[in-house]
């Protein structure tokens, strides 16, 4: 529940117990199911309809709270401010993964195309001047339907279900409340290193169907099946590579090597939609960076007063 009437961050009544964190990206490749075999497993995936309109509305909610917390930010004191920056961090980082996702998640309805406009024209809004950055929002968002998208249709923010409706790996709304929690997910995030290599195997995979595709005398429905594991796991890469660009940005414990082995590998993807949305979230992942900065920054004054 939204603490009422704050007027700082210490106002914020933190929520007990630690609940789960999913961001959207993770709980995007979560959705693969392996247990009828490679081929069959990411041909489905890659055919599965997405809920971009949930996402967004879990977009919407973490930009609101990212602009509560910078409004509490301005009647707070810096001691305050050092010790929830963390959250800070957290939401821009649940935010960027929403708004990825959104972009990477083929929409398959009307209401995923309206969701795919309402999160593209909120991120060219919020951008200001920044016109490179607006214009990578652009192409990654960019797809065919988009300019038919309704108009009509309004998207809310999501709200903070109750801790029994949580599960692990599914993605669910968190505010400043569950600050407590949100410290614990950034300081708990995967190895963007990890998911770096995921994303090489997975590309492998996809290379791998994309020769047996080519071979002669293929049925039509495995021609299909072979075509839609390529393209699933090129995908599922791309997710990888997307969230590990994040991750990277604003881990501690990062070896800086992770965006030079991005953009090694990035060019298997093939599609160019895809590398569209991986340089999006790289971009996205700078403005994180300038978070962790900032951080950087208010601690050091602490430390001097």
């Amino acid at each position: 529940m939204t603490t009422i009437n704050a007027l700082s961050l210490a106002d914020i009544e933190l929520d007990l117990p630690l609940r789960p964190v999913t961001d959207d990206l993770a709980g995007f490749s979560n959705q693969l199911s392996l247990k009828a075999g490679l081929e069959q497993g990411y041909a489905s995936f890659a055919a599965k309809t997405f809920s971009l309109g949930e996402i967004s509305a879990r977009a919407i909610g973490y930009a609101d709270d990212v602009t509560r917390f910078v409004a509490l930010a301005g009647t707070s004191d810096r001691q305050q401010i050092a010790y929830l920056f963390d959250v800070l961090i957290a939401l821009s980082l649940l935010d960027a993964a929403a708004t990825v996702t959104i972009a990477l998640a083929p929409p398959r309805t009307q209401v995923d195309f309206a969701a795919r406009r309402r999160v593209l024209d909120d991120v060219v809004a919020t951008v200001g001047d920044d016109q490179a950055f607006a214009a990578l929002a652009r192409k990654a968002f960019a797809h065919p339907g988009m300019d038919t998208a309704p108009a009509d249709l309004t998207f809310d923010a999501a709200t903070v279900p109750g801790l029994d409706e949580v599960r692990d790996g599914q993605p669910a709304m968190v505010g400043l409340e569950q600050g407590l929690s949100l410290m614990t997910f950034l300081r708990n995030l995967a190895p963007a290193g990890t998911l770096v290599e995921r994303a090489d195997l997975q590309l492998n995979d996809a290379d791998r169907f994309a020769v047996a595709s080519e071979a002669d005398e293929l049925d039509c429905e495995r021609l299909d099946r072979l075509q839609g594991a390529c393209h699933g796991a090129r995908l599922l890469a791309a997710a990888d590579l997307a969230r590990a660009c994040l991750i990277a940005a604003v881990a501690t414990k990062d070896d800086g090597t992770s965006g030079g082995r991005i953009n090694a590998i990035v060019d298997r993807l093939q599609d160019e939609r895809l590398r569209d949305v991986v340089l999006f979230a790289q971009a996205a992942a700078e403005r994180l960076k300038e978070l962790r900065l900032m951080q950087r920054r208010v601690e050091d004054s602490e430390r001097q007063r």
